[in-house]
C-alpha cells in the first residue's frame, strides 16, 4: 500500500488532518493500526489537559464524540454542569447579562405561563430560591420597560417586601416603598448583585 493509500484509510478511521496522518504514519513505519492508536493517545492527552475533570468521564465522551475536542467539551460541560451553571459559566463579566438569561431559564424550565408579564402573587415556581429571584427579576424588567414611576403599581409591596427580606436590601426596598425614584437609580446595581449572588450561592436550587 503506497503512502497516500495508508493516509487515507488512517482518515477513514480517525478525524487526522492531512499533514498529522503522514507524521503518524512515519513514526509508526507505515502502520495504520498503530498510528490509529497513536493518534487516539495524543487527542486523549489534549482533551484531559483542556480540563479538571477525570479520565473515567472526559475519554468514553471524547470516543462518542469520534475524538473530536471542541465537541468532547461542549458535551462534558452538560455532564458536569446545570444549565443554570452553564449560563453563568459563559456569561461571566454582565451579572445582569446573566441573570437575564436564568429568568429565561427558570421561565421555560418549570414552565411559567406569562400573559405578558408575569402574575407574581399568583405564580409558583419550585422553591423559595426560585420564587424569590423571578419576583425580583420580573419587577426589574416591568421598571426597565415602562419606567420607575410606573412600576410603582407593579405589586410594589410584595417587591420591596421580597427584596428588604430575603435579599436583605434595605436601601432598595425602601426607595420602591417610598417612590425615590433617585435612591433606586443608586442602589439599582447592588440589587443586581444580590440577585446574582441569589443564585450563585443556592446553585443547587435552580435548573
Amino acid at each position: 500500500m503506497d503512502h497516500i493509500a495508508q493516509i487515507k484509510q488512517l482518515r477513514e478511521q480517525v478525524p487526522v488532518g492531512l499533514r498529522h496522518a503522514g507524521i503518524l504514519l512515519e513514526k509508526t513505519g507505515g502502520d495504520i493500526i498503530t498510528a490509529k492508536q497513536l493518534f487516539i493517545q495524543e487527542i486523549q492527552a489534549v482533551a484531559l489537559s483542556k480540563t479538571n475533570a477525570p479520565a473515567e468521564i472526559v475519554l468514553p465522551l471524547l470516543e462518542r464524540h469520534q475524538y473530536d475536542i471542541p465537541r468532547t467539551l461542549a458535551a462534558l460541560e452538560e455532564v458536569l454542569y446545570s444549565i443554570t451553571e452553564r449560563a453563568l459559566r459563559k456569561i461571566k463579566r454582565n451579572h445582569e447579562a446573566a441573570i437575564d438569561k436564568v429568568a429565561t431559564i427558570i421561565e421555560i424550565a418549570t414552565p411559567l405561563q406569562r400573559n405578558f408579564w408575569l402574575p407574581l402573587d399568583t405564580m409558583k415556581l419550585p422553591n423559595v430560591y426560585q420564587q424569590t429571584f423571578m419576583t425580583i427579576h420580573e419587577w426589574l424588567s416591568y421598571e426597565a420597560y415602562e419606567d420607575f414611576d410606573y412600576a410603582l403599581y407593579f405589586y410594589r409591596e410584595l417587591v420591596s417586601n421580597t427584596i428588604r427580606d430575603t435579599l436583605a436590601c434595605p436601601e432598595v426596598a425602601a426607595a420602591i416603598r417610598d417612590g425615590d425614584k433617585d435612591a433606586f437609580r443608586r442602589h439599582r446595581a447592588t440589587l443586581i448583585e444580590q440577585l446574582y449572588n441569589l443564585v450563585v450561592n443556592n446553585i443547587s436550587h435552580f435548573p
